[in-house]
């Protein structure tokens, strides 16, 4: 198993080549946007958060050389298409300010994500009898706690745009700011912001509930819990 061949005998070829698929262009788009930028060539700093973030979802496998396994395949890939619709799609490319719905887009996928890996880590507690509650609960659960996740953002985009944007981190940035768009004022941005994050945090978890039942009805159980209970053991 390595960077670019995944361990098949953990996953579908479907989910191995498209996670070989992500890995390679994440990594020649985070090498490339890190020597000559993205859409204005004054982006590398997305750049090196591509590879920081590759670095990161990769770390466990690589320090332990295997002792640890690699995430689960279906949070990796998940993780990895935030990386790619947020840092290539909306920051090195621009699409924040290209696509003027952009935003809301991400602002419904990026909850949806982090929803459903939660449900995946409140499953697999519950499975392995470490959380005792009805899916229902879990799901209200993690819905509450993207909601939050999509607070602590808005109050991190107020205070980048409020007191870094014209400093020196701004000017790394591009001096963009982060509330507001092509469409909207930055307070009805914020707002329409949250009702979206609350939008695709229900929607996620309620995938999660869906994919659960769809297991238990074949039988069995979602084996998303098999390869996360070795990571929360």
């Amino acid at each position: 198993m390595s960077y670019l061949n995944p361990d098949k005998e953990k996953m579908s070829p479907l989910q191995r080549n498209l996670l070989r698929v992500l890995r390679i262009f994440l990594l020649i788009a985070g090498i490339y946007i890190t020597i000559f930028g993205g859409a204005n060539g004054a982006e590398r700093i997305f750049g090196i958060l591509i590879l920081i973030a590759l670095a990161i979802i990769n770390a466990p496998a690589f320090f332990t050389k295997g002792r640890i396994h690699a995430l689960p395949v279906e949070i990796e890939l998940l993780l990895l298409a935030m990386v790619l619709f947020e840092l290539v799609g909306g920051d090195a490319l621009g699409l924040y300010v290209k696509l003027p719905h952009y935003d809301n887009f991400m602002h419904f996928m990026l909850p949806l994500y982090i929803a459903l890996i939660g449900m995946m880590v409140v499953y697999t507690m519950y499975f392995y009898g470490k959380l005792k509650a009805s899916y229902t609960t879990m799901a209200v659960l993690i819905v509450i706690v993207t909601i939050g996740f999509g607070g602590m953002l808005e109050m991190g985009e107020y205070t980048y745009d409020t007191y870094l944007s014209k400093g020196p981190l701004g000017q790394i940035t591009g001096n963009t700011q982060m509330q507001g768009s092509p469409t909207q004022d930055p307070l009805d941005d914020t707002m329409n912001d949250l009702f979206t994050d609350t939008a695709g945090g229900i929607v996620g978890a309620a995938l999660g509930v869906l994919l659960i039942r769809r297991n238990e009805k074949r039988g069995s159980h979602w084996k998303v819990a098999d390869e996360v209970g070795e990571l929360i053991k």
